[in-house]
């Protein structure tokens, strides 16, 4: 791997949504603000990222003029046709990443994906940069596709010195390589506003529920709306909004139209600001996932009070404290979050948990994120 290195010059690459909106690249908002905070420690920031041809709220422009987007092919469709795409698009990803890596110093991936695939084999080979992969998935869970397990695999057996692995709950037995970082989706300059919204809050009456994340398989939404539905859930639970889209989007519309003993309210994707208006007036944040790492969306709720209830993954446990700062199902069976959300609603001291869960989410601040990324890459000025 040749070229001359003259800047201080970050190649990141993930399969993050990005959309070409009129000539105009969008790139997806929660990287972005990483990005944005990390920007003075690098001369250029170059970003690959996955085309959509849907435009989102979630989707924004770049404004810096350090970071330039460069969408490569998206290889996220479903079932056996994806496959073919993923065969065409490998040579497309290899092409991109090595014309861009020959001027890089540092590289950001973001696994598992396709491209992060081939870049973890790449900084096996590569002695010259400082790599920083961040893997996103469940750490130890064994129920994961095979790809991703590749991935994990590859990044578990990490020893060079100028390879770092980030992820969020690392074990105690874990290499040296193995760094343990909270995803960063709030600014220090906010977090005082949002924790005294939360401190406010109060949890006497009534309670509201709220869903945010895609409407897909993994993420427990059809189990969550089985739970619900049953006549044995607490009358404490008055509302339900659900927030996000995905495949599921169509089967979850004809479900909630069912449910009589609930309001359920579909508001589909969100900006962050109206996001944030969600998790002021929300009680409970309920995310039963069959497979996660750690979702931002848990220390954002948890900065407004709203308190976490959710299955019992690897990564969270590391935050969240059953009965502490929030709630833990072992599974994401109907019964369970039933069971689970009863539970919640006899609760006596929830306004006690919900306060634990507020100071749990000053983990989670850009500026936290930045000081350590700086020893990571091990940039000091």
């Amino acid at each position: 791997m040749s070229g001359d290195i003259q800047k201080r010059t970050l190649l990141v690459v993930s399969d993050t949504a990005m959309y070409n909106d009129g000539g105009e690249v969008l790139v997806f908002d929660p990287v972005l603000r990483e990005l944005m905070v990390i920007e003075d420690m690098f001369d250029n920031i170059i970003w690959l990222g996955a085309r959509t041809l849907r435009k989102k709220g979630s989707l924004k422009p770049i404004a810096s003029d350090k970071i330039k987007a460069e969408m490569m092919p998206c290889v996220s469709r479903s079932g056996w046709i994806n496959i073919f795409f993923v065969i065409l698009a490998y040579p497309v990803f290899l092409v991109r990443i090595l014309k861009h890596l020959k001027r890089a110093t540092h590289v950001h991936t973001r696994a598992p994906s396709h491209p992060a695939m081939l870049m973890i084999l790449l900084s096996y080979l590569d002695n010259k940069r400082i790599y920083a992969h961040k893997y996103a998935g469940e750490w130890t869970d064994r129920n994961i596709p095979f790809t991703y397990r590749s991935q994990r695999s590859l990044l578990k057996r990490a020893r060079k010195r100028n390879l770092k692995v980030v992820i969020s709950g690392k074990n105690e037995e874990e290499s040296v390589n193995v760094h343990d970082m909270e995803n960063p989706c709030i600014y220090g300059y906010e977090i005082d506003a949002m924790n005294n919204a939360g401190l406010a809050k109060k949890f006497d009456g009534k309670l509201r529920l709220l869903f945010v994340g895609n409407l897909m398989p993994t993420k427990g939404i059809m189990e969550l709306l089985t739970a619900i539905q049953n006549q044995q859930l607490s009358d404490r639970y008055k509302e339900l909004y659900i927030v996000g889209s995905g495949k599921l989007k169509s089967e979850v519309e004809h479900v909630v139209r069912d449910i009589k003993n609930i309001q359920v309210n579909m508001l589909g994707d969100l900006s962050r600001e109206e996001l944030n208006k969600q998790y002021a007036a929300a009680h409970m944040l309920i995310l039963p996932s069959s497979s996660e790492s750690f979702p931002k969306v848990i220390a954002e709720a948890a900065a407004y009070g709203c308190i976490p209830v959710t299955t019992s993954l690897s990564a969270i446990t590391k935050k969240v404290k059953d009965g502490e700062s929030g709630f833990l199902m072992t599974d994401n069976h109907p019964d369970n979050i039933l069971s689970t959300l009863n539970k919640v609603a006899e609760t006596t001291d929830l306004k006690s948990i919900s306060n634990e869960s507020i100071a749990m989410s000053r983990l989670f601040t850009y500026e936290r994120f930045k000081e350590r990324m700086k020893k990571i890459y091990e940039i000091s000025e």
